[in-house]
Formats: structure tokens, C-alpha cells, sequence
């Protein structure tokens, strides 16, 4: 009767020490909850703590902001420059300045000094200072009229600073009074210099606490212990006082109210996972009776009977967790073309051409290949041997050769394509993370370089990808910073040869990696997911910049992920009407592979981009597969004739008849035609005999920056315009 007796006891052990661990779990999960509230509450302290002082420090810079505002109004001010150079000098600065000082909202104090720093005019409250300016300040009332001095034509620079009066802490800047039109001749020498200043006052800190929401702000010329503080800075980056006000603590006694229920959610809980244990233990005699299926299902595809990702990743880690001499070879086959497939026939019919592809590859393959399915498309194919044997044998080339077959499915004829990455190693020298790891970095550069390639990895590949990733990373940073560059080249009417729009192009230059070329850094922006925000930035940045530019269109380029985006036409729109540019004035620019490839969406976003009166270009117009009836079917308000075609004029004899047919069909049409790629006499006689309207290449100019081309073609209508 023993043997009963200990199975019991058995059976008590194990339902205690269950218990155990899920009471045990209970408290981890018990006092993770209650530090992540406390997290949660000294989060939620801090988080308005950063309000708090980001909207005090905003409160500072709008004070400083209008100071510098009205200094720089009144200093920059033909006729103060005039006035001081009479002698009625003294008797304007005190109606114009001194007088005004005393209800003015941005300033209370002004001086007013000549060339030598003499002082012509001071007065505070709209009355004159009984004492010298130097005195009544300090010394850094000198320094800061000395630093204006210093600071010479630097247009706009005028720096405000904290600075200590009799009076107590006032924010003042200096700036040399010189007349805004720049036709007017001065001596810098012999210029008189505006100080203005105001004083922080007890009404100035309540204005500031009321617009600000900042309870109690007081200032206070040491730091005070236990408040948050914002410190004012004198022109040597000295503090001398501060904005102090005590934090609101919202995390805290958001706590306190909630303190109760956690207590009582806390003691739920311990009840359900005790129950949610009983239930386990009961559960678990029918789930280990469960694995053994379930984990052969586990390693299967369900679509072609292969191994799946998971069976191929434990087959990788048992050749390389347990090595033997030997060597390993890797492939991973994609499928091009297989996406076509899917929005051409459906997924029933891709789901049967995986299906196919599968079992060609298990017919064509040796048994000593470990076939999977990764996916989707993407197949792998593993291969060990011996150390006298060949490790790469034929089974890519086996392969690819399988995958680019026809395939007979019902009534169809279907012919894919595969790109093949390959890696091989030692079975003693490899993990199986840098196994697969450079089989995909093999297979990402040939799907690189087209269809129905086969690349085996090295340490170049390894590089390039290095590369890429560098780019992409100082790319994405470039673009949340909005520091791409936006340069243009003017487009000519070849009539009367005089500009008639410009051509937005993106630049980006990055101090680490110096100047990266479009043809770079643009297919690396559209394979990581960047280039809608890198169109978008130039397409702002180029309507903008027009809207100083009369009379003058803007062609920007599109990329085709751009133009699959259902929301592209409403973004646009923002950022025309934003800008208050006329959208009759934009034309984008698209190739014509979106076209081909995706035509109904296209069709639908330039249907949409027209009925915002913008206009559409085709460009690369004559080196791919447009017809006459894609041209009808788009509507297209312009081709861009591709500078291969004008570069030809040089070399081959057909070139010029090829040209000459090519705007032709375009004017056919009705379509207006644009030639680049101009740089000679003899290729922009050609293209405007045949009839091109507009020209653009570097006989006519180079892509120039936004100030390049105000100086260039627009400075006569800007100074006419102030």
C-alpha cells in the first residue's frame, strides 16, 4: 500500500509547487504593474515638467523675439538714418523713440549713441536718465553697443542679452541705424547705434504666466531649490537671474486617485492566474499528447509540402551547432515577375504557381537538397558535402534553370523569372545568422541587377550593402531635417529664347559622405520607403521658391511610389494652396514604367492631379514603349524628350530623322514638346526646326540654387517689387 501513498504524495508536490509558481507570478506581475504606473506617474511629472519649461524658454524668445523685431524695424529705417544725419537729430529721436518709450509694449528703455559711443539721447519710461547708460546698467551696456559695432553689415544678426539695471533684470540689444535701401551710400564708421531694453517687471512676469499657463512664475535673481527654473544669460553666457515657478505633479496625484482600484485589480488578478493554473494543469497531459503533431505541421508549408522558414533555420543550427568537416551552401530564389502574376490572374492562381515551381524544383534538384519555402515567392535550397567534393555543384544553376521554365497551369501559359543569392562556407567556420545573413545580401544584389542572375556573396557585396545602409541612415536623418537641397534649371522658349520655367532637380550634400548623387541616393530612397518624403520635401521647397519667380513654371519629378499613393493628388493640393501658388503653374514629371505597370492607379492620380489645374509631363519621352494610344489615353499636357536622342545628333547618321519623328508624333497630337539635354548650337537648331517649343540643357544653364537664380533672372523684378 505504500506505492498509492507516494504517487499521492507525488501528486500534492506537484500541484503545490504549481500553486507556488503561479502565485509567483502573480507578484512579478503584481510589482511590474505597480512600477510601471510609478513609471507612468514620474513620466507623466516629467513630461509637464518639459511643457513647463519648454513654454517658459518660448516665452523668453517671443520676449527677445519682439525686442529684436522693433530693434531691427527701427534701426534698418531710411528715414532714421536721415534724421540722424541732421541736426534736428535729437528732437526726432525723442518724439520717435525716448517719448514712446513709456507705453510701449516692446521695449521702456532706448539710447540712442554716435560713432564715438557718446550718448545723444537716453531715456527710460519716456523720461530721461539721470545717469550715464553705463552706469545705470553696468558695464555691459558698453559691450553690447561695442559687439553691435563688431557685428558690421551682418544683416538680421542682432542678439538680445540679460543685463542687470538699477532697475532690476532687462533683456537689451544694440543694432547700427542704416537705411533699408541698399542704394543709399554709407560709412560704416560714422553710424549711430539704437539700444533698446525691457525690463522684466512684476506686470511683464504676469503677462508672461497668463499667455503661457505658467502658475506662479516669478523671477528671481539666484536658482531656486525645488522649482523649475529657466535662466536668463548675459552677452559672456553668464546667468543672472532666473524664471521660476514650482512643477504641477500631475503624475502624482493622478496616482493617488487610482492608488485604491490598483489594490483591488491587484487582488483580481492573483485570483484569475490561480484559476488559470488549475485549468493548466489539467490542460497540460493533452497538450504534450498534442506536440509531437502539432510540430511536424509546425515545419511544413502548407501551400507546396516543403519545410517552412522555422524547419530550415533548426536544419541551419544543427549542421552549425554540432559541425562537422565539411562544407554548406545556401541558396535563397526569389521569383521576378511573381507579383504580376498575383494582380493579373489572383492569388488562386499564384497560389498554384508556387505550387508548380515547387514541385519543378523537387523533380529537378538532387535528394541531397534540403528544399523550403520561406514565403511567398522565396524559395532555399541547402547543400552539404564532403571536403573532397564541390560544395557549389550545379544546383543553382539546377535552380534557376527550373524556376525560368514555362509553367502550364489550365487553360494559361506562364513564364516567371528567379534571381538567385548564394553563400558557401566551411561547416566549422560559419554561424548560421552570417550564413543567411550574406545568402540575402547575395540575392538583394541580384535582384539588383535584373531577372535570371545567379550572384555568389564576397566581401565586395558585403561593402556595397554597408554602403547602402550608411546612405540610407544620413539620408533619413538629412530628410527629418529638411536638409535636402533643391537646385533648378531654367527651361527656354526657343522662340524668343527667354525663360519660361524651371525644372526642380534634388541635391544632397552630407558632411559626412560629401556630395552624393542623385543616382545614388534616389533608388536608396525608394527601396527603404523614403522617397514619398523626399518628393514631397522638394516638391514644397520648389513651389515655395516660385512663388518669388513671376511668370515662371515649376516642373518637379515624381516617382512612380508617389503616384500609387491614393492621398498624392489632396498633398499636393495642401501645398499649393499653403503656398498660394496657382496650380496651373506646376507640372509634374513622370516615366512611364508606373504607366505599364500600375496604369489604372496612374490613370486615377493624374485624373485627379488635372482637376487641380495641375499639369502632366511624360518624360523620357522616345527611349521606352509609350504608344499613341497610352499618350490619348493619359491626356498628357507635355513630353520631355530624352537627352539621348539630342546627344545622338552627334554621332549617328539616323539620329536627326529620329528626333524629327519623335516631336513629331507629339505635335501630332497636340501635345507640347520639351527637348533636354541641349548643349550645343547645332543639337538646339535641330530640335527647334523639328519644333520643339522648349529647350533645356547646359548651353542654356546649369542646375543653380534658389539664390543663383533670383541673381540671375530675377533681381531687376525684385527690386521693382519692394
Amino acid at each position: 500500500m505504500a506505492l498509492p501513498h507516494t504517487d499521492n504524495r507525488r501528486r500534492r508536490r506537484a500541484v503545490l509547487i504549481v500553486a507556488l509558481l503561479f502565485i509567483l507570478v502573480a507578484s512579478i506581475f503584481a510589482g511590474i504593474v505597480f512600477r510601471s504606473v510609478n513609471a507612468m506617474k514620474d513620466t507623466a511629472n516629467r513630461i509637464d515638467d518639459e511643457r513647463a519649461l519648454d513654454a517658459t524658454t518660448a516665452a523668453v524668445d517671443a520676449l527677445r523675439t519682439q525686442l529684436f523685431g522693433i530693434l531691427h524695424d527701427n534701426a534698418t529705417w531710411d528715414g532714421a538714418y536721415k534724421q540722424l544725419n541732421s541736426i534736428n537729430r535729437k528732437y526726432w529721436i525723442t518724439q520717435n523713440w525716448a517719448n514712446t518709450s513709456l507705453e510701449n509694449p516692446a521695449y521702456d528703455t532706448a539710447v540712442v549713441t554716435n560713432a564715438r559711443g557718446n550718448v545723444i539721447v537716453a531715456y527710460k519710461d519716456g523720461k530721461e536718465l539721470t545717469e550715464p547708460p553705463e552706469q545705470f546698467f553696468g558695464d555691459h551696456f558698453t559691450t553690447i553697443v561695442r559687439n553691435a559695432d563688431q557685428l558690421g553689415e551682418q544683416a538680421g544678426i542682432i542678439p538680445v542679452y540679460a543685463v542687470r539695471s538699477k532697475s532690476g533684470v532687462a533683456l537689451m540689444a544694440a543694432a547700427k541705424i542704416r537705411p533699408s535701401s541698399s542704394s543709399t551710400r554709407i560709412e560704416e564708421r560714422n553710424l549711430y547705434t539704437l539700444v533698446m531694453a525691457r525690463h522684466l517687471t512684476t506686470q511683464v512676469i504676469g503677462d508672461l504666466s497668463q499667455s503661457f499657463r505658467i502658475e506662479r512664475l516669478t523671477l528671481s535673481l539666484a536658482r531656486a531649490d525645488n522649482m523649475l527654473n529657466v535662466p536668463l544669460t548675459d552677452i559672456e553666457g553668464n546667468s543672472i537671474s532666473y524664471l521660476s515657478w514650482p512643477s504641477k505633479l500631475p503624475g502624482s496625484r493622478s496616482f493617488l486617485t487610482v492608488k485604491t482600484q490598483l489594490a483591488v485589480g491587484a487582488a483580481i488578478l492573483v485570483i484569475f492566474l490561480t484559476g488559470i493554473a488549475v485549468a493548466g494543469w489539467v490542460a497540460v497531459r493533452k497538450l504534450r499528447q498534442d506536440e509531437a503533431a502539432a510540430r511536424h505541421a509546425a515545419l511544413k508549408d502548407p501551400l507546396t509540402g516543403l519545410w517552412n522558414r522555422r524547419a530550415l533555420l533548426e536544419h541551419l543550427a544543427k549542421l552549425t551547432r554540432n559541425p562537422h568537416e565539411g562544407n554548406v551552401e545556401l541558396c535563397l530564389l526569389d521569383l521576378d515577375g511573381f507579383k504580376r502574376v498575383n494582380d493579373a490572374w489572383g492569388h488562386a492562381v499564384g497560389d498554384e504557381l508556387i505550387a508548380d515551381v515547387a514541385r519543378r524544383l523537387q523533380k529537378d534538384l538532387p535528394p541531397t537538397a534540403l528544399l523550403a519555402r520561406l514565403g511567398g515567392d522565396e524559395f532555399a535550397i541547402v547543400v552539404t558535402t564532403g571536403l573532397d567534393a564541390s560544395v557549389t555543384e550545379d544546383v543553382a544553376e539546377l535552380a534557376l534553370s527550373a524556376a525560368c521554365d514555362i509553367f502550364h497551369l489550365g487553360s494559361r501559359q506562364i513564364q516567371v523569372a528567379g534571381s538567385i543569392g548564394r553563400a558557401s562556407a566551411r561547416l566549422t567556420d560559419i554561424s548560421m545568422d552570417s550564413l543567411m545573413r550574406a545568402a540575402d545580401i547575395a540575392l538583394y544584389s541580384a535582384k539588383n541587377l535584373g531577372r535570371g542572375r545567379i550572384v555568389t556573396f564576397d566581401s565586395a557585396l558585403e561593402q556595397s550593402r554597408r554602403d547602402d545602409m550608411m546612405i540610407e541612415q544620413y539620408l533619413r536623418k538629412t530628410l527629418e531635417t529638411e536638409g535636402i537641397e533643391v537646385f533648378y534649371q531654367p527651361l527656354v522658349r526657343t522662340i524668343d529664347q527667354t525663360i519660361c520655367g524651371v525644372e526642380a532637380l534634388a541635391r544632397w550634400s552630407s558632411s559626412p559622405l560629401g556630395r552624393v548623387p542623385p543616382d545614388v541616393f534616389i533608388p536608396i530612397a525608394e527601396k527603404a520607403g523614403l522617397i514619398d518624403m523626399l518628393g514631397l520635401q522638394v516638391l514644397r521647397k520648389a513651389i515655395q521658391a516660385a512663388t518669388a519667380w513671376p511668370d515662371v513654371g515649376v516642373c518637379v519629378n515624381v516617382s512612380p511610389v508617389q503616384l500609387q499613393d491614393n492621398g498624392f493628388a489632396n498633398e499636393v493640393e495642401a501645398i499649393l494652396t499653403k503656398a498660394g501658388t496657382d496650380p496651373g503653374r506646376l507640372t509634374l514629371e513622370i516615366t512611364e514604367g508606373v504607366l505599364i505597370s500600375h496604369p489604372e492607379q496612374a490613370l486615377k492620380a493624374i485624373t485627379a492631379l488635372k482637376g487641380l489645374g495641375v499639369g502632366v509631363a511624360l518624360d523620357d519621352f522616345g527611349t521606352g514603349f509609350a504608344s499613341i494610344g497610352m499618350l490619348r489615353r493619359f491626356a498628357f499636357d507635355r513630353v520631355k524628350v530624352d537627352k539621348s536622342l539630342v546627344a545622338a545628333l552627334d554621332t549617328e547618321q539616323d539620329a536627326a530623322a529620329v528626333l524629327q519623328a519623335t516631336i513629331a508624333l507629339a505635335r501630332a497630337m497636340g501635345i507640347s514638346v520639351t527637348v533636354e539635354g541641349v548643349e550645343t548650337e547645332l543639337q538646339a537648331g535641330a530640335a527647334s526646326l523639328y519644333g520643339c517649343d522648349i529647350m533645356q540643357g547646359y548651353l542654356y544653364s546649369k542646375p543653380m540654387s534658389e539664390a543663383e537664380m533670383m541673381e540671375r533672372y530675377f533681381t531687376k523684378w525684385k527690386s521693382v517689387s519692394q
